[in-house]
Formats: structure tokens, C-alpha cells, sequence
């Protein structure tokens, strides 16, 4: 019964990020990145200082894309984009989009390590810190290392980068008819998974 709810998943997924741009082209609402203005001592810097300095990536700046949503606002059986909230934590290189549905918010996160050396111990610190957390396998999981919650979260790594899925805070009426939370958490993922690969 999951498995066959999750394919339905990838199925609607497929659909929905026909129409992904590129991923180093975000939004004409994201955040601006600030410019490193000179090469002068960044020789001693560590890539996580580097990207730090430098703002959220093109991938990781796309969960607040058009593409990812109007993927939100398809899955969601919604009349229009929801309205979003977006932050930067420069200390842990964590780029956060809420997008306020009603009657709650789905929260999606990534971690932008630099490189897959600093990313891969984020994701099992959090795979490791939330409770439940199950491994996804299969075609499921997409040929990633990903997980999900039973309060109905879902992360997947790829490229170093940890995509992070909240919907937890949702109620069941705000989710789409026969999905779980989980499950909807993993249409969106996997929709940014899709615009991440091409």
C-alpha cells in the first residue's frame, strides 16, 4: 500500500517538474547572493566559509522557485501559489522556504554543504536526531540516500546537498485526497529532486 502511494507520487511528480527550469536559475523573488568582491584572503578559507559568505546555491535557492510553487500549489490542489518565507542560516549553511498552506505550513530546507565529504555527516546527524526516521529503499528512494518519519517527514542527499521535507504541521484536511503526510512530503521532494537532476 505505501509503495503503490509512493509510485503514485513519482507518477504526479513526473508531471509536475515538466516544467523546471534550470537549477542555477532561481526565482526572480530569491534572495540575492552577496558578492565575494575579490579573491584578497580567501585562500585560507574552508569551502563551508566560502559558501557561507557567498549566500544559498542556485539548487538550494530553488525550493523557492516558481517551478517548485506551482509543483506546491498542483500537489496541494490549491486556487494559486501559497504565499513563502525564505532564510539563510549562514552558521550551518541552511537555506529554509515555508510555504503557508492553509491551515498550516509545509517547510522545506536544505542543507547546502559544498561538496558530498561535508554533507554526508549532516544528513545521518539528522537522519540520527529524528524519531522514527526509516530508510526509503528501492525505486523509492530515487538511487538516493533517503529517509522518512512517521510524523511525515521526508530528506533525501544528493550532491553533498540534504533536501529536507516538513509537513508534519499540516492537518489532514490541507493534505491531498488519500495521501499521507508522508507522502506528500515526498511528491514535493521528489519534484525537487526531479528539477535538481536536469
Amino acid at each position: 500500500m505505501r509503495a503503490r502511494g509512493l509510485l503514485v507520487s513519482v507518477a504526479t511528480v513526473a508531471l509536475l517538474a515538466s516544467a523546471c527550469g534550470s537549477a542555477g536559475q532561481p526565482s526572480a523573488s530569491a534572495p540575492a547572493t552577496r558578492s565575494l568582491g575579490g579573491m584578497a584572503g580567501m585562500a585560507h578559507m574552508s569551502p563551508d566559509e566560502m559558501a557561507a559568505m557567498s549566500g544559498p546555491s542556485g539548487p538550494a535557492r530553488m525550493i523557492c522557485s516558481d517551478e517548485i510553487g506551482s509543483a506546491v500549489r498542483r500537489t496541494f490542489a490549491l486556487p494559486r501559489r501559497p504565499s513563502t518565507t525564505r532564510s539563510w542560516s549562514a552558521s550551518d549553511l541552511t537555506f529554509a522556504c515555508t510555504y503557508r498552506l492553509p491551515g498550516g505550513a509545509l517547510r522545506i530546507t536544505v542543507q547546502d554543504a559544498p561538496d558530498a565529504t561535508t554533507g554526508r555527516p549532516y544528513f545521518r546527524r539528522l537522519r540520527s536526531g529524528l524519531a522514527g526516521a526509516t530508510p526509503i529503499h528501492g525505486v523509492q528512494a530515487l538511487g538516493l540516500p533517503a529517509f522518512e518519519t512517521p510524523s511525515g517527514e521526508v530528506a533525501f542527499l544528493k550532491d553533498g546537498k540534504t533536501l529536507r521535507v516538513d509537513a508534519s504541521d499540516l492537518p489532514r484536511s490541507a493534505l491531498p485526497t488519500g495521501f499521507t503526510r508522508q507522502q506528500a512530503a515526498y511528491g514535493v521532494a521528489a519534484s525537487v529532486i526531479a528539477c535538481w537532476t536536469e
